[in-house]
């Protein structure tokens, strides 16, 4: 009975250990992000459901790959390649100019714990049928894909549910309290209606699309169409909100720039939608009423990016758009549009990231900041309704690596807030380590379980390396796309 009792407590202190004395050797739960991994504007790329938190990057030729951090035990599992990206090239390039990077995945969790993935497209290809909402960006550039996991929870397998059009750019699922799913995307290239579909079956039929935002020739230019880039996120109880800016897009090509700040709210139960003042909305929502009624601020040369927008107790809007190396944080007093107020201001080129808000007053933000030689994400917080800010707790900091910032996990656990992507500068690939960073800095693991390379390093040395020419392609590349180089 005592070697019996002795072997008990062993297996129960291994059974603990397992749980709660887990010890990571590498901070990066993967090695196999590729390319410009993940953005702020396919979003989410994560979700906390039952205990897990589950995330989604884009990987080796361009696919979806999902990994699941189990808090209970400490333990990660996968990632999973869950689907395929037609805009993918085989063998992975070495060229970043090759890559199209607009077909990073969104994930969400239904209310019956099935994953949901779209993914895959940047407007679309012309084999798939006429585009009635938009055009086709420049060639053949992929399908929008939906994939969803066989099992609630699991992971390790994945199905195609054709129940899309396949000419989706920047996915974006909104998830109501009661289970309703809203996905919002670009309806093709550059010159698209932005729409939304509605699924109240947790994914498996979706509504017709909607137009929101409208495209259409310019006023002002015959040479120009009106176009957009936008967020959407969940408001106050059944409401949806819409941040956005206006792309003026140059024919036959297109252009770079971008102007102005705006917003506006739907009802998700009527499908109204309403300025901030309250004032209904004929969609689509077109440039000139744009103008008149959802403008916040008219920036001038100044050029944005697409925002975040979070909501107060009281329903009233935050928002935070990236303006080249800066932040801009709006808020909504009640009356009239706060000035806006550049967080972070003279510390260094601040990237992309998002926030959470507390109180009307008080707001933490998660952002990357380069200065110095040291790259960092870390919180900022503001008690006074952002005319100041307070730098807070870093989660993530390198002397050598950059760090691209996803959105903040849909119902975030402490301690895995936001996922991240870690390049390096002089790397003679585009593989990223890729990161779950929260309260108590990244959630690592094993160093032999993080590696899902295989061969393919091997594999890229076969290949030329980059030449000035190549580089020259991808910079006048990036300079025409205006997006994401």
């Amino acid at each position: 009975m005592a070697r019996t009792g002795s072997a008990l407590r062993w297996s129960f202190a291994v059974l603990v250990c397992g749980a709660f004395c887990f010890a990571a050797n590498v901070d990066y739960f993967a090695d196999n992000g590729y390319g410009n991994t993940l953005s702020t504007e396919q979003h989410p790329t994560g979700e906390h459901f039952n205990g897990v938190t589950y995330v989604a990057y884009q990987g080796p030729h361009e696919d979806p790959y999902v990994a699941a951090y189990v808090h209970a035990t400490g333990r990660w599992i996968g990632p999973v390649h869950a689907g395929v990206n037609t805009m993918g090239k085989s063998p992975d390039q070495i060229d970043k100019g090759e890559l199209d990077n607009h077909g990073k995945p969104a994930l969400v969790v239904d209310r019956q714990g099935y994953l949901h993935l779209v993914f895959g497209s940047h407007g679309g290809d012309p084999k798939h049928g006429k585009n009635p909402l938009g055009e086709f960006y420049m060639g053949e550039k992929g399908k929008m894909t939906h994939v969803v996991s066989e099992k609630p929870g699991d992971i390790s397998a994945w199905r195609t549910l054709d129940n899309l059009p396949a000419f989706g750019t920047y996915n974006q699922w909104v998830k109501l309290a009661n289970g309703d799913l809203y996905l919002f995307y670009r309806h093709g290239g550059h010159r698209s209606d932005w729409v939304y579909q509605k699924s109240v079956d947790d994914g498996r039929t979706f509504s017709a699309p909607v137009s929101v935002l409208k495209h259409k020739v310019s006023a002002r230019s015959p040479t120009d169409d009106d176009a957009w880039y936008a967020w959407f996120e969940n408001g106050k109880g059944d409401t949806i909100t819409a941040s956005y800016i206006y792309h003026p897009c140059g024919r036959p090509t297109h252009s770079g720039q971008r102007e102005n700040t705006y917003y506006m709210l739907m009802d998700c139960r009527d499908g109204s939608w309403t300025n901030v003042q309250g004032q209904h909305l004929t969609l689509p929502v077109t440039k000139e009423l744009a103008d008149k009624a959802t403008l916040i601020e008219s920036t001038g040369k100044d050029r944005p990016s697409h925002g975040t927008c979070h909501v107060d107790a009281d329903g009233r809007p935050h928002l935070c758009f990236p303006f080249g190396a800066n932040v801009r944080y709006y808020r909504w007093d009640g009356k009239a549009w706060q000035k806006p107020v550049m967080v972070a201001a003279g510390l260094g080129r601040v990237n992309d990231g998002d926030f959470v808000v507390d109180s009307p007053t008080t707001v933490r933000m998660i952002l990357g900041l380069a200065n110095s030689g040291l790259d960092e994400v870390g919180w900022w917080k503001t008690t006074d309704g952002g005319l100041n800010w307070v730098k807070g707790p870093v989660l993530i900091s390198s002397p050598s690596m950059g760090f691209q910032t996803s959105v903040i996990i849909r119902n975030a656990h402490p301690d895995a807030q936001m996922l991240l992507a870690a390049v390096l500068a002089n790397e003679e690939h585009l593989y990223r380590r890729m990161y779950l960073v929260g309260e108590h800095g990244p959630l690592g693991r094993p160093e032999a379980e993080a590696s899902h390379l295989g061969d393919r390093l091997d594999q890229l040395k076969l290949l030329p390396k980059g030449t000035p020419k190549a580089e020259a392609k991808r910079k006048k590349k990036a300079s025409q796309i205006g997006e994401e180089p």
